[in-house]
């Protein structure tokens, strides 16, 4: 009998907003148990949270830190160096070929996101979006120093999806 009092005692009682002391209320954040009032809840996909633990969170995959992008630059150097001469190569033995030497660009553009993307452990983000865009137009552009060939109008939309292929990879 005595117990049945005190638990209707404790659920009688008011509890204060954690936020809010001067506001009453009976919900509390479901991860930390804190009280809170309407006010200060925010929904989740497991129920109510208080301010603290409702906090939208970055996604890891998109969290990209300065070292990353570090690595990326360097790494993009590289591949857009590497790319360069191997494209420049591919036009010298094949460059007869009509569309043949364009369609390395696509190549060269899904290596170069492919490289960036496992450089930094599979982050994705519009910086690094740009770095592989700009390795590739940096690959073209070295392969273009090593042979100059005329690429045309359709050299150039073969380059543009070389282009979006990197950026794919790493957006």
């Amino acid at each position: 009998m005595e117990q049945s009092q005190q638990m209707d005692q404790e659920r009688d009682a008011v509890a204060h907003c954690h936020w809010h002391p001067e506001i009453e209320t009976g919900l509390f954040c479901s991860q930390c148990e804190k009280h809170i009032c309407t006010q200060c809840m925010v929904q989740a996909p497991v129920g109510i949270k208080c301010r603290d633990c409702g906090k939208l969170q970055r996604m890891p995959t998109y969290d990209v830190q300065p070292a990353y992008y570090a690595r990326a630059v360097s790494v993009a150097l590289v591949a857009s160096i590497g790319g360069g001469v191997l494209w420049a190569l591919f036009n010298l033995f094949f460059g007869t070929i009509p569309f043949l030497p364009s369609l390395a660009a696509i190549g060269v553009g899904y290596g170069v996101g492919e490289v960036i993307s496992l450089s930094v452990n599979r982050k994705r983000g519009t910086g690094l979006a740009w770095i592989a865009g700009s390795s590739v137009a940096g690959a073209f552009l070295i392969s273009w120093l090593i042979v100059p060939v005329s690429f045309g109008i359709f050299g150039l939309l073969f380059i543009g999806m070389g282009v979006y292929s990197a950026v794919k990879r790493v957006r």
